[in-house]
């Protein structure tokens, strides 16, 4: 029941991640297409939040970079994005990861 509870929220943490990475990256770019146009979003979302909540169970420093590793191949293999785009959208990606990851690391040092 635990392992149910910790993936709900790793899924709705990686969810939010993305979500709010995508937002940021739409209000930097407002001259350009919408992200959600592109007919791979929906699959390259779900798979890379997907793999994300997978890698949430690792600790810290090695799950972080497992994240960054998958948010990498999402936007640099599967969006058509340039590579001045993705490299934009990567790094909204990585700056919201690691905020997440640490208020995971509050909860846990607070219950602890």
């Amino acid at each position: 029941m635990v392992l149910l509870i910790a993936l709900s929220i790793f899924t709705f943490l990686a969810w939010a991640t993305w979500a709010v990475s995508v937002a940021c990256y739409t209000s930097t770019f407002t001259d350009s297409a919408d992200l959600t146009a592109d007919p791979n979003y929906s699959a390259v979302s779900g798979c890379a939040i997907a793999s994300v909540v997978l890698t949430s169970f690792v600790p810290f420093p090695f799950g972080y970079f497992a994240a960054l590793a998958a948010w990498g191949v999402a936007v640099y293999a599967y969006l058509n994005l340039s590579r001045t785009r993705a490299t934009v959208l990567f790094g909204y990606l990585a700056g919201w990861s690691v905020v997440t990851r640490l208020v995971v690391l509050g909860v846990l040092s607070a219950l602890a």
